[in-house]
């Protein structure tokens, strides 16, 4: 059963990661970004860079027509130069909403609709701008606190929604 927590601003601190950046339709978010998921740690791993933070999903651009801009990464100590593949970069801090998901990832998108809707009810300030048919978010995050190797029953799988947003 899915439960969601009370959405809430939160302050975050600026914090280093490595990411892998890809362009991917919608549907072939499972086809072609969850595979860079491996990709990623195997990269850290040969290079000495321990995560210390959850593995996220950080959507760029979002275009549910066309292509999306969607980042694959981890928080780091300390980012490494990266390469043409991994790139380093940093999650900005400041001003976000954010909502807690318990139960399976394929119940992400309407988590993500309540969490939109609440702001909308709420006079959220988005921190994203239009680019054609497009959003381009500021930060619009999901946190996988949970994966296989920690929880094997998917339906209690917790993930944090943690968008760039200020009250108005």
């Amino acid at each position: 059963m899915t439960t969601l927590t009370t959405p809430r601003f939160e302050q975050r601190p600026e914090q280093p990661c490595m990411f892998i950046r890809t362009e991917v339709a919608m549907g072939e978010i499972g086809t072609k970004v969850v595979p860079l998921i491996p990709q990623l740690f195997a990269w850290l791993q040969a290079h000495g860079v321990p995560p210390v933070g959850p593995l996220f999903f950080r959507y760029n651009v979002i275009d549910m027509a066309g292509l999306m801009e969607i980042d694959v990464g981890t928080i780091v100590e300390k980012p490494a130069a990266g390469d043409a593949r991994v790139q380093s970069g940093r999650i900005a801090a400041g001003s976000y909403v954010t909502m807690r998901h318990t139960g399976h990832p394929d119940e992400l998108m309407p988590a993500t609709g309540y969490l939109l809707a609440w702001g909308q009810q709420h006079d959220v300030a988005w921190r994203k701008h239009p680019r054609g048919k497009a959003e381009v978010w500021d930060g619009r995050y999901e946190f996988y606190l949970d994966g296989p190797d920690t929880e094997p029953d998917m339906s209690k799988w917790r993930t944090d929604l943690v968008f760039a947003a200020e009250p108005r």
